[in-house]
């Protein structure tokens, strides 16, 4: 029985003082750390690329499933982009053929971790908000990650079954 990432990941972290997991992240994930998410991130083999957004706020591009997508911060100092108290996973899947909203309950009725909403385009976009405040143990956090990964990937599989 293969375990899932955030279980396997989990036991690695709280079984082992090993220098791997004291380079690669820190053990308690912080949205007021964006260098720590990406660490935590890349640890559990997601690329993590620090960015910034439009206002300026932190923001790590990345990929999840193999869909390119974001961790956006929230909650952050107006001024100096810093403080954040939480994150958001979040992908944009691009259709040739637009979503109707029947489509999007139907997703948002078999999935728990994650949220659905339709752009202009009538293009689903799949959200995760995380709130971390002073932070959450890295295990949880990579949970989070592997299930928002998992509900995205189902969700892809109807939003390309046609």
């Amino acid at each position: 029985m293969r375990l899932p990432i955030y279980a396997a990941l989990g036991c690695a972290l709280m079984m082992s003082a090993g220098p791997a997991w004291t380079q690669g992240a820190p053990g308690v994930i912080s949205a007021q750390d964006p260098a720590g998410v990406a660490a935590a991130m890349r640890y559990a083999g997601y690329p993590a690329v620090i960015t910034k957004d439009a206002l300026g706020d932190p923001m790590i591009e990345t990929e999840y499933a193999g869909y390119k997508g974001t961790v956006l911060f929230y909650g952050c100092d107006t001024q100096t982009h810093s403080g954040c108290d939480a994150l958001q996973l979040s992908v944009g899947l691009d259709r040739s053929a637009p979503l109707d909203n029947a489509a999007v309950s139907g997703f948002m009725r078999k999935q728990r971790f994650a949220s659905v909403f339709l752009d202009d385009e009538g293009d689903p976009w799949i959200q995760f908000d995380i709130v971390t405040l002073g932070g959450i143990p890295a295990p949880v956090f990579l949970k989070a990650l592997d299930l928002y990964s998992w509900s995205l990937t189902a969700i892809a599989d109807e939003v390309f079954s046609d």
